[in-house]
């Protein structure tokens, strides 16, 4: 689901969503302004109804109902649609903040205006009954002055919930980007990067230098599955976290690690030719082997191992037949057919894709 509105029409529903908001018993943040955005936009039928019967039922929404509401309608089955609401209130917060800046510019010019107009009149002429229409228009003036300055302190107090809320966006929308397990990249994140990285316009931010190399490592733990049935999720949670942590360490400056699947693991590495690629997936593989793990309650280490698979992008070559930039998907898919292969080849181990 896509949001196009306008700034005016998007204000709109901002005046309609947040009363509504203001009556439930969840916190006024991002999560809570999606569903209620969505609610008021009329753009998601699915949670119109699941909330108004939520409302009919129990009175009002409180956190972990808007939570599951947001999770159910609005991040899946989407899996974009948090990043993208969340764009939506930032670019609405932005609107809202240079607005609330440009109207105290010019209050204060007004005011401004009004005082000296005020000093010029001068204590005769603005004497009581010197003059009607001055009189009448020192009465105004002092009122203006009045009203400008409540203006004036309520948009103070406006900018200070404004930058409060694009605090709670920033933190919502780096929070989207991570594995909530491991504190990894999430998949969303390694994909934004993948593209970026891979990018044909040369002038992309984040992209590496024009004809510098790109590999990736792709990662699974083996035997994994073994290790949820043999001593349950907990145990298996333990296992991700230590591979995860692993990875970290490894991972050089400009790397992106990032936990892909549920037990698959991705490294990529902008600027890093294939044999160092290849060597670093050498010590990850013998690093992780030679750890330990023990399991919470239990009287041995559990011994972990993971496989791996390496594969350089192929950039735009007509020497060697090369007249394009390889696909990111291609790419990925050469470096998930390498970890298929050393799998296949007996696992604890590191294949170079072709």
């Amino acid at each position: 689901m896509e949001y196009h509105d306008t700034v005016e029409r998007s204000t709109e529903l901002l005046r309609k969503a947040l009363p509504l908001m203001s009556r439930q018993a969840a916190a006024l943040h991002p999560v809570s302004y999606a569903v209620w955005y969505a609610y008021v936009a009329d753009v998601n039928s699915p949670l119109h109804k699941a909330l108004d019967a939520h409302l009919a039922e129990h009175g009002v929404l409180d956190e972990t109902a808007t939570e599951a509401l947001f999770r159910r309608h609005l991040a899946d089955p989407d899996a974009d649609t948090a990043t993208q609401v969340t764009d939506g209130v930032a670019r609405l917060l932005d609107g809202m903040q240079a607005s609330a800046a440009a109207a105290g510019d010019q209050t204060a010019r007004y005011g401004d205006t009004l005082q000296r107009l005020s000093a010029a009149l001068g204590p005769a002429d603005s004497a009581p009954g010197g003059s009607p229409p001055l009189d009448e228009a020192l009465a105004h003036t002092l009122q203006m002055q009045a009203a400008l300055a409540r203006l004036q302190k309520e948009l103070a107090e406006s900018q200070r919930e404004i930058d409060s809320l694009r605090d709670e966006v920033r933190r919502a929308r780096q929070e989207s980007l991570v594995d909530a397990l491991t504190t990894l990249a999430n998949r969303r994140a390694f994909d934004r990067r993948l593209v970026t990285c891979l990018a044909a316009d040369a002038a992309v931010i984040g992209r590496p230098p024009v004809g510098a190399p790109v590999c990736l490592l792709m990662i699974d733990i083996d035997h994994f599955k073994r290790v949820n049935d043999s001593y349950g999720h907990a145990f298996g949670d333990q296992v991700l976290r230590a591979v995860a942590q692993v990875l970290k360490a490894l991972t050089p400056e400009g790397g992106l690690a990032a936990r892909v699947g549920g037990e698959e693991f991705a490294l990529l590495l902008p600027g890093m030719p294939l044999a160092p690629a290849r060597a670093l997936a050498e010590k990850l593989r013998a690093t992780v082997a030679a750890s330990r793990i023990r399991r919470k309650g239990g009287d041995a280490d559990e011994h972990i191992t993971v496989s791996l698979g390496v594969a350089q992008f192929l950039q735009r070559n007509p020497a060697l037949g090369l007249s394009v930039d390889e696909a990111p998907a291609d790419f990925f898919d050469r470096a998930d057919r390498a970890l298929y292969a050393a799998k296949q080849a007996g696992r604890d181990r590191v294949v170079v894709a072709d």
